[in-house]
């Protein structure tokens, strides 16, 4: 139940997004760290699996309102408490995202304005254009801003992983920093999937 709960409100938020996104520049994201945090879950999403050639990632970072819509095990919503107040707080608003990501693939920053382009008149028909212009792309993946605690030794994050019409993920991602590395935790408790 939780996970439909999860998938509507992702569907809700991200048709929200695409027909009324305030069309301002956003600020740079030139935070390091976190896109330290990025390099360490990018390479799990669907689409990064997929991709054969230049990935896509969405160059604004989603809002997704600023929270993590109960999404936490009571253990974790204890634990990332610090970190889920500072995703809360820098997440409410869109953010440019820099060409700091060291991935083992190449990849490339797109607008959100042009990916939804591909699909305003289109619809789900809208992929075999996108795939036509980023070919063996494995589809576009989207950030929010990361949420750290004050030591940043924790951190909360969104991502997705579009892929088509029916392919695509959509989930939280709790990480710990161990040993200098950025390491998945467990405690999240839903997710989307098609």
């Amino acid at each position: 139940m939780r996970r439909a709960a999860f998938g509507i409100l992702i569907f809700v938020s991200c048709v929200a997004v695409a027909a009324g996104q305030n069309e301002s520049v956003p600020q740079p994201y030139d935070l390091d760290e976190a896109y330290r945090v990025y390099e360490a879950i990018i390479p799990n999403e669907e689409s990064y699996s997929f991709a054969k050639g230049t990935l896509v990632i969405q160059s604004e970072t989603d809002s997704l309102g600023g929270s993590t819509h109960g999404c936490l095990s009571d253990d974790a919503a204890r634990k990332f408490k610090a970190a889920a107040a500072d995703f809360a707080t820098i997440s409410s608003k869109s953010w440019a995202q820099q060409s700091k990501f060291k991935l083992s693939r190449p990849y490339q920053l797109v607008s959100s304005k042009a990916i939804r382009q591909y699909f305003k008149e289109r619809g789900p028909s809208g992929w075999s254009e996108f795939y036509k212009e980023h070919p063996a792309s494995g589809g576009f993946i989207t950030l929010s801003a990361v949420g750290f605690n004050k030591a940043k030794s924790l951190a909360v994050v969104h991502a997705g992983s579009s892929c088509g019409g029916l392919c695509g993920s959509w989930r939280f991602h709790l990480l710990e920093k161990i040993e200098g590395k950025w390491k998945e935790s467990g405690g999240v408790t839903c997710f989307a999937a098609s």
